[in-house]
């Protein structure tokens, strides 16, 4: 599909991006799957829900490391146009499986993050929320974040494996794709759930599937479109389209 020809499908409305981490590789910060991602030299076993509760403080010395620089990531060219289509009233939502917080800080509303945000830590024992930055120098010595109200460790506010999706993001991810016309993929592998089933819902609406990704991908088949390029410069080229 030319771009055109997508800015026309765009200008129908009722609209939904999925988005995972290809979208915020501009931005500096890793993926976590395919060449070069995060787990090709990180043990990803690590980075469970039970190896937290039973080691928090060698998972934070191995987190921390990993995690500041999401906390000082910068949105995308890719991630500033999303928000434009909002606001133009084409875009209904952006479900998305990165924990950056970069689609809000571009000025997004809408956003399901179905992975949780890194820029939140969140209470083990009462499931209180707090702002990393709160705490960020304290990760930074080597400290263990408690949480102020119950003396809990703090764990991250990005969803770690073994640890359960939350439940009304989930719901809201399945509303959106089953009501859309049209669904932008956006940077992701569609490897993991339940991303990876999203598109399935769109398809059963009737609705459009368009996957922009830098890197040829074997799920693209009959059921999607293919834009193969760089996020920034499609989406850029699609706003540049519509107006």
């Amino acid at each position: 599909m030319r771009i055109e020809e997508l800015a026309k499908e765009i200008k129908k409305g009722r609209v939904v991006a999925l988005t995972g981490a290809g979208i915020s590789s501009n931005a500096g910060l890793p993926t976590f799957r395919g060449k070069n991602g995060l787990w090709t030299y990180i043990d990803p076993e690590k980075f469970t829900m039970e190896f937290f509760r039973k080691n928090p403080e060698e998972w934070w010395s191995i987190a921390k490391d990993l995690f500041l620089p999401f906390f000082n990531a910068r949105p995308t060219r890719a991630h500033y146009a999303l928000a434009e289509l909002e606001n133009k009233g084409f875009l209904e939502a952006i479900i998305t499986q990165n924990i950056d917080g970069l689609h809000q800080m571009a000025g997004s509303k809408n956003v399901i993050e179905i992975h949780g945000n890194v820029n939140k830590l969140k209470c083990i024992l009462c499931n209180e929320y707090y702002p990393l930055k709160d705490y960020i120098e304290e990760i930074k010595k080597g400290g263990l974040p408690r949480c102020p109200r119950c003396g809990s460790i703090l764990k991250t506010g990005a969803v770690l494996f073994g640890e359960q999706i939350p439940r009304n993001e989930y719901l809201l991810s399945i509303y959106y794709s089953s009501k859309c016309n049209l669904m932008l993929v956006i940077g992701t592998s569609l490897e993991v759930e339940p991303a990876a089933t999203l598109p399935r819902y769109a398809r059963e609406n009737g609705a459009k599937i368009i996957y922009i990704n830098k890197d040829v991908s074997e799920i693209v088949g009959k059921e999607m479109e293919y834009l193969q390029g760089d996020s920034d410069e499609i989406l850029e080229e699609i706003v540049k389209a519509i107006k």
